[in-house]
């Protein structure tokens, strides 16, 4: 009864520090690596336990991806472009700014919610070891007075 409390105890740790470790901020450009490797744990993680979850991360996250793909982009040709050019492109960038906060902003708002379930399932699990060890403690002191006799 204890091992599967635990057992989901550790990974929603993992799950914890998997969502933490996407949720980097995102306004500067990704190198590949690590942050990918720990957002596709996560995925794969919400993948195997939540398919309507992972639904909506993958989308979110492909979003959120292609909306900063296209603030660099927006950006680039800001930069590029000459001081008289830079008035035509500046809509664009503001535009592209936009829609990428705003994809973020939907993305952290879903790691969010994912973990504060998964806090109530840590208390849950919590209070569900605690009550273990209060019967324990009960057994034990009943059969100390046992021993007694």
């Amino acid at each position: 009864m204890l091992r599967p409390t635990i057992a989901a105890v550790v990974v929603a740790i993992a799950a914890l520090v998997a969502t933490s470790a996407g949720a980097q901020p995102a306004a500067e450009r990704r190198p590949p690596g690590k942050q990918n490797d720990a957002a596709d744990a996560y995925g794969e993680m919400l993948r195997r336990t939540d398919s309507d979850a992972y639904a909506r991360y993958v989308r979110l996250r492909a979003a959120r991806d292609a909306s900063l793909a296209e603030l660099n982009r927006a950006q680039d040709r800001y930069r590029s472009a000459g001081p008289e050019l830079r008035a035509v492109s500046l809509p664009q960038m503001r535009a592209a700014r936009k829609k990428y906060a705003t994809d973020e902003a939907a993305f952290l708002d879903f790691l969010d919610e994912r973990d504060r379930k998964t806090l109530e399932q840590y208390r849950a699990a919590t209070e569900q070891i605690n009550r273990l060890l209060e019967q324990r403690a009960r057994a034990r002191e009943d059969l100390r007075e046992l021993t007694k006799e």
